[in-house]
C-alpha cells in the first residue's frame, strides 16, 4: 500500500474517533468506551507520526544509495591527495618514481588505505540496514544484474542472513544486530545491557569487544533508546574530562562540564549551585584559601610591593611613571594605596620612579 493511501486511511480513522469522543464527565467518571476511544485516538496519532518519520527516512536512505558511488569517489580522490602529499613531504614527487611504487622508509603501501577501504564494509552495512529497516523489513525486489540497484540487491542478499549475538548466542535478522569492528554481533537487548553497565562502571567504559570500542554513532544509535543514549553521551563527556568537577551539594553531586566553568567557579546545571573548582566547596568571594599557588604568589607580590587591581584582581607591577594605574580591565587606581583613582590623598608620583 502506498504512503498516500495510508495517510488517507489514518486520517479517516482519526476523524471517526474524534466524532465518537464526546460528552463531558468528571475526572475518573468517564465510561470505559470513552477511555478506549481516547487510547485508540492516541495510537492513531502515534502511528501517523511513525509513518511520516519512516517516509522521511526512506527518502534519506534512497538518497544515500543513489549518491553512494559519487561520495565514495570523492572520498577516494581526497585519500589519494593525502597519499600524494605524504609522498611529497618525504621528498618524492610524481615524476621521481613509477606510479604505484612506494619508497622504502617508515611506511609502506599497506599503510595507506586502498580504494574503498575507508568507506568499506561498515558504510555498505549501514546503507543496507537503512534500506531494509525503513522499507518495512522487506528486501528489494530482484533487479537486472547489470544495473546498479542489481548490485545493491545482491549485496543485501549476502548481508540479510541471520546473525548470532556474541552474548546470548541467539540468532537475529542482520538489521536487528550491531556489528563490531571485530565482526562480532550484538542484539539490541545485550547491547543495551552492556551500555547500561558501562554507564555505571567507568572501568568498562567505553563498551569494547575484542579490545576495540563498539561504535555507537551514526545509524548504530538506533539500537539504543534515546534516554540511555543521552545518559551514555553525558558519561562520555564526564569520563573524557581531564579534570572533573562535581557539584559540592551532597544531594546533587552531579558532574559539571567544562563549558559551565568560568573563573574557577563551576555552575551546576541541575541544582544551579556554584562550586569552587579549587577547594570543591561552595563558591566564595576572593581567592580560595586552599589555593596554595596563588597564596605563594601573593606573598611574593606583597614582598616586592606589587599592587592588585580592585576590579579584576590582577597583579600590577610599576617600574617607572606616576602612581596613576590604568588596568587592562579599564579600572583606574592609585598604585600607592590601591584605591580607586582620585579617591585618596596619596602623592601623584614617587621621585625614584620618574627617572
Amino acid at each position: 500500500i502506498d504512503q498516500e493511501s495510508l495517510d488517507l486511511i489514518i486520517e479517516l480513522q482519526l476523524q471517526d474517533a474524534q466524532s465518537l469522543i464526546k460528552g463531558k464527565y468528571r475526572d475518573g467518571d468517564a465510561p470505559d468506551f470513552e477511555f478506549a476511544l481516547e487510547c485508540f485516538n492516541a495510537e492513531l496519532q502515534a502511528l501517523h507520526t511513525l509513518l511520516h518519520d519512516q517516509a522521511m527516512t526512506r527518502s534519506m536512505a534512497r538518497a544515500v544509495v543513489s549518491d553512494a558511488d559519487i561520495i565514495r569517489e570523492l572520498v577516494n580522490q581526497e585519500e589519494q591527495a593525502v597519499r600524494d602529499r605524504q609522498l611529497a613531504l618525504n621528498g618524492f614527487g610524481s615524476d621521481d618514481m613509477p606510479r604505484g611504487d612506494f619508497p622504502q622508509g617508515d611506511f609502506t603501501r599497506d599503510d595507506f588505505p586502498q580504494n574503498g577501504e575507508s568507506s568499506g564494509t561498515m558504510s555498505d552495512e549501514m546503507t543496507n540496514k537503512l534500506i531494509v529497516l525503513y522499507n518495512g523489513g522487506d528486501e528489494p525486489s530482484p533487479v537486472a544484474e547489470s544495473s546498479r540497484m542489481g548490485r545493491q540487491s545482491r549485496a543485501l542478499t549476502r548481508t540479510s542472513k541471520r546473525r548470532r549475538c556474541i552474548v546470548c548466542n541467539d540468532e537475529f535478522p542482520f538489521v536487528e544486530t550491531l556489528r563490531c569492528p571485530c565482526s562480532h554481533d550484538y542484539c539490541r537487548t545485550c547491547l543495551t545491557n552492556y551500555v547500561k553497565k558501562a554507564i555505571d562502571d567507568e572501568s568498562v567504559f567505553p563498551p569494547r569487544c575484542c579490545g576495540q570500542p563498539i561504535p555507537l554513532s551514526g545509524v548504530n544509535q538506533i539500537f539504543i533508546s534515546p534516554e540511555i543514549l543521552g545518559k551514555y553521551r553525558a558519561k562520555e563527556l564526564e569520563y573524557n574530562s581531564a579534570k572533573r568537577v562535581y557539584c559540592h551539594v551532597p544531594s546533587c553531586s552531579k558532574f559539571v562540564p567544562t563549558q559551565f566553568i568560568q573563573d574557577e567557579v563551576a555552575n551546576c546545571i541541575k541544582c544551579r549551585s556554584k562550586t569552587c573548582v579549587i577547594c570543591r566547596e561552595a563558591a566564595h568571594e576572593g581567592d580560595c584559601p586552599k589555593d596554595t599557588a596563588t597564596a605563594d604568589f601573593l606573598r611574593v607580590a606583597g614582598d616586592r610591593g606589587w599592587k592588585r587591581c580592585f576590579s579584576c584582581r590582577r597583579i600590577v607591577e610599576l617600574t617607572h611613571g606616576c602612581n596613576h594605574i590604568r588596568c587592562v580591565c579599564r579600572a583606574e587606581f592609585c598604585y600607592t594605596c590601591g584605591k580607586r583613582w582620585k579617591t585618596c590623598e596619596c602623592e601623584r608620583w614617587v621621585e625614584d620612579r620618574l627617572v
